[in-house]
C-alpha cells in the first residue's frame, strides 16, 4: 500500500475513533463539575455532528467552517446557559440541538449543495431533537441515541444499493485513487463501463448497511444492560459493536472485494499507466 493510501486509511481511522472517544472524554470531564449526565452526554453528541455536518477529514471539497463552527460553539453556550439559567436539562439540550440544526440547514443552503451526506446530516440532527423529548432524562437514552443515527445512515446505504451510486464508491474514492489523476478518471470510467465493478461496489455497500443495522440493533441492547447510574461502562459496552463489526467489515472488503476491484479500475487506465 502506498504512502497517499496510508495517510487516507490512518485519517479515516481517526475520524472513527472520535466518534467514538469524544463523547465519552467530554462526559468524563463535565461529571466532576457537577453537569447532568444527560447534558455531558449531548455535549458531546454536539461535538461529534458539528464534525459530520463539516464533512469527513479526509474532504477535500468546499467547507463552510467559519459558520460550522460558530453554530457548534453557540449551540454548547445555549445548551449550558439555558441550563444556568434554571431551565430543564431537557429543554436546553432540545434547544442547543436546535441552534446546530438551523446552523448546518445555512450552511447548506449558503453553498447551494444538497449532497446525500448532508441530506443524511440534517435527518439526523432532527431525528436527536425528537429523540431528546422522549429521554425523560435517563442518560442511557442519550448513549443508545447514536444507533437511531445508524439506523437511519443504514437505510441510506441500502438506498444507494438501487439507486445512484453505490455508497461505498462514493467513500472508498480518495484511498481508490490515492491523489492519482488518471486512476480517478478510470475509477469513474469503471463505473460507467464495468457491470461487474458496479455490482461488486454494490455487493459491498449491501454488506456495510447490514453492519450499521446490526450495530445499531447492539448499540441499543448493551446501552440498557446497565442501570441509569453507570454511564461511563454504558458507553464503554455499548461501543464495543463498532470497532468489532467495522474492523470485521474492513478486513473483508480489503480481503475479497478490493483486489478484484483494483483490477477492473487499472483495466480501464492508459496502457502505459496499467503497465
Amino acid at each position: 500500500m502506498n504512502t497517499a493510501k496510508v495517510r487516507v486509511l490512518l485519517i479515516a481511522l481517526l475520524d472513527m475513533a472520535l466518534d467514538i472517544v469524544v463523547p465519552i472524554v467530554v462526559y468524563l470531564v463535565l461529571q466532576p463539575l457537577g453537569v447532568p449526565a444527560v447534558l455531558s452526554l449531548a455535549a458531546g453528541g454536539i461535538l461529534i455532528a458539528g464534525k459530520a455536518a463539516f464533512g469527513k477529514l479526509t474532504d477535500t471539497g468546499d467547507r463552510d467552517t467559519a459558520l460550522l463552527l460558530t453554530c457548534t460553539i453557540v449551540s454548547l453556550a445555549a445548551m449550558f446557559g439555558l441550563y444556568a439559567a434554571g431551565v430543564p436539562a431537557p429543554i436546553a439540550l432540545v434547544c442547543g440541538v436546535v441552534l446546530q440544526a438551523i446552523g448546518t440547514a445555512v450552511s447548506i443552503i449558503r453553498r447551494r449543495k444538497l449532497d446525500g451526506f448532508a441530506l443524511l446530516v440534517l435527518i439526523e440532527l432532527a431525528l436527536g431533537i425528537a429523540l431528546s423529548f422522549v429521554s425523560s432524562g435517563d442518560p442511557r437514552f442519550l448513549v443508545a441515541r447514536p444507533a437511531f443515527y445508524t439506523f437511519v445512515a443504514a437505510a441510506y446505504v441500502f438506498v444507494t444499493v438501487f439507486r445512484g451510486k453505490a455508497f461505498m464508491f462514493v467513500v472508498s474514492r480518495p484511498m481508490a485513487v490515492a491523489g492519482d489523476p488518471r486512476r480517478d478518471v478510470a475509477y469513474d470510467r469503471a463505473w460507467a463501463n464495468s457491470a461487474e465493478f458496479r455490482r461488486l461496489e454494490r455487493i459491498g455497500t449491501a454488506a456495510f448497511g447490514l453492519i450499521l443495522l446490526a450495530e445499531s440493533v447492539l448499540r441499543v441492547v448493551l446501552a440498557f444492560q446497565f442501570g441509569a447510574d453507570e454511564v461511563v461502562a454504558s458507553s464503554l459496552v455499548s461501543q464495543l459493536p463498532v470497532i468489532g463489526l467495522f474492523v470485521l467489515f474492513i478486513l473483508g472488503f480489503k480481503v475479497i472485494l478490493v483486489p478484484r476491484l483494483t483490477k477492473l479500475v487499472e483495466a480501464e487506465m492508459p496502457a502505459e499507466k496499467a503497465a
